[in-house]
């Protein structure tokens, strides 16, 4: 045989032999690679995940089952841990230290938190502790759980978010929506963890009071004076209940199981649908009533954090948890357990009927949340005031770029016009020959500041006042503390606020006079003092104030902001 067809079958096979032997190697090294990416060759990370805790126990479920992925993330093989985070607590730790050190006492520092709401999330604005857009997991429209009876009741009467601070204050009763014998709504608003439908409800009801409709609240309108009162209204009544439990699922559980619940400590409670949903039979002599307007919900935003203990493996593996939860049988999970998610919708139970949201309210402006944060925490007691202002001649005189008069009357409207809408406020004003025999002049009557335009009536007559002659100030102080006593107005601090720069000139009345007047008083009317610069009678209104429970605060001018503090201390 012809020894070339043999060389050339030869070479044949080994060219095909090389080919395959190139192709498996190819296979190998490829394999290899793969094999290597996959064997977590940087080591074990955790994503750690702070959540709010009506949610928390859904999504421990959920991240163990992305742990059994074996997910592997920039070499590193991942799992999750979720952790009980209240919102309100990581949201005071973050403000207050965006880049750490993290508060130990909340768990571990988190790569991802999850809180209720997303007012929580704007109260950070600025503080560069979010790193992109936060995306919400799942939501659930906040309501008021109250006995069913109760439920009926303020539904017929189509009652809305801005009537819950008169029916609960006592300005309504609940005879008003047709249940004789409960008395005033007895509306519990917790602040312990997993409270966070209490916020949203004093955004909701600020809301609905400013009139804007489905938000967001700004700083400006959480600042007014209607709202400022209505939420000290909530936060007031809310003090008074007795025994009322620290936590929303405490509350619910305590509403739940009155046998009585028109004679029962409390008749509602905020919490979300889902917290009402997942107590499920227990919650059965309950039901979500949703007051009309627009609904605040819980939306659990899920902000990944800018802070150094959160790197780019994180970050990533935070982000890949996320798209995990959206996938439809996680999703479907999320709906088993009360959430809403997109457009599912859990089933509807006698306690939760899940009727559709139409008209969903924005979150506060950070801002805003903060100062409704900060007037529920520290509500002013509305108080019937009647401000009695020295109007003699020395009151005329220059002080700084203006006069004292000017000053002062400056900066008592400045305070008037952010005194909430309970207070009672007056305006008496003195000095020697004003009204006939008596020194004292009654510019507008003590009432209510929401009433009969009283707000303008009392800034017309501060702008209207001139310097007279002579001070009168111990007749004139009988005379206003006793027409404060006639019209004491009873659950609230009566007071008389005495502006003056001194000293009495009327030597027809003795201090021994003022004094015995003042003993004489059937209803404790406090007199509180402003005494302007070197007033050779402070000791006597030292005397006065310390004999009737008040305060005098001495200001060396009305120039600056002193008095301005004086008044924002002492006429609330």
């Amino acid at each position: 045989m012809s020894k070339g067809p043999i060389i050339s079958a030869v070479t044949v096979i080994v060219l095909v032999l090389g080919v395959i032997g190139w192709f498996q190697l190819k296979d190998r090294t490829s394999s290899q690679g793969t094999a290597a990416a996959g064997a977590c060759v940087e080591g074990d990370a955790t994503l750690v995940v702070a959540a709010d805790p009506d949610i928390a126990g859904p999504l421990r479920e959920l991240a163990a089952r992305f742990t059994e992925t074996r997910p592997v993330i920039r070499d590193h093989c991942v799992s999750v841990s979720v952790h009980d985070a209240d919102s309100a607590a990581v949201t005071g730790t973050l403000s207050a230290a965006p880049q750490g050190p993290w508060n130990a006492d909340l768990g571990p520092a988190p790569a991802l938190w999850i809180p209720a709401t997303g007012e929580a999330v704007n109260r950070l604005s600025g503080t560069g502790a979010i790193d992109g857009q936060p995306k919400s997991v799942a939501f659930s429209p906040v309501v008021v759980a109250v006995p069913q009876e109760l439920g009926r009741a303020l539904t017929e009467a189509r009652i809305n978010w801005q009537n819950l601070p008169a029916l609960q204050s006592g300005t309504d009763t609940l005879a008003e929506v047709g249940l004789d014998g409960w008395g005033s709504l007895k509306l519990a608003l917790p602040t312990g963890t997993g409270s966070g439908a209490t916020t949203s409800v004093l955004d909701a009801v600020a809301a609905a009071t400013a009139t804007v409709g489905t938000g967001p609240l700004d700083a400006a309108q959480a600042a007014s004076p209607r709202v400022t009162t209505a939420i000290a209204a909530l936060a007031n009544s809310s003090t008074a209940i007795e025994g009322a439990p620290a936590s929303t699922p405490d509350a619910l559980t305590a509403l739940a199981n009155q046998n009585n619940p028109a004679q029962a400590p409390f008749h509602a409670v905020p919490a979300t649908e889902q917290q009402i949903y997942a107590a499920g039979e227990r919650a059965q002599h309950l039901v979500a009533f949703a007051p009309s307007g627009a609904t605040p919900v819980a939306d659990h935003p899920a902000a990944i954090l800018a802070a150094p203990w959160v790197d780019e493996t994180l970050s990533r593996a935070a982000a890949q948890f996320l798209d995990f939860l959206s996938q439809p049988e996680q999703v479907q999970d999320l709906v088993d357990a009360g959430f809403r998610v997109g457009d599912k919708t859990p089933p509807s139970t006698d306690w939760t009927p899940m009727p559709p949201l139409v008209q969903v309210l924005a979150p506060a402006t950070g801002p805003a949340a903060t100062q409704l944060a900060e007037t529920f925490a520290s509500p002013v007691i509305p108080q019937a005031t009647t401000i009695l202002l020295d109007i003699s001649g020395s009151m005329g005189d220059n002080d700084g770029t203006g006069t004292r008069m000017s000053n002062t009357v400056g900066a008592l409207s400045e305070r008037i016009a952010a005194l909430p809408n309970g207070s009672d406020v007056g305006l008496w004003v003195y000095s020697r020959g004003l009204n006939g025999s008596e020194p004292y002049r009654i510019e507008v009557p003590t009432g209510p500041m929401d009433e009969n335009d009283r707000r303008e009536r009392l800034e017309t007559a501060l702008r209207s006042l001139r310097p007279a002659t002579a001070t009168s100030t111990y007749a004139s102080l009988i005379a206003a503390h006793e027409s404060a006593v006639d019209g004491f107005v009873e659950g609230r601090p009566n007071s008389i606020l005495l502006i003056t720069d001194g000293p009495n000139d009327d030597t027809s009345t003795t201090r021994e006079q003022l004094t015995s007047a003042l003993t004489r008083a059937v209803h404790p009317v406090r007199i509180d003092v402003v005494s302007i610069d070197d007033n050779s009678d402070q000791e006597t209104l030292q005397a006065v104030a310390d004999q009737t429970g008040g305060t005098l605060i001495a200001v060396p001018s009305t120039q600056g902001p002193a008095i301005g503090g004086a008044f924002g201390e002492l006429l609330l």
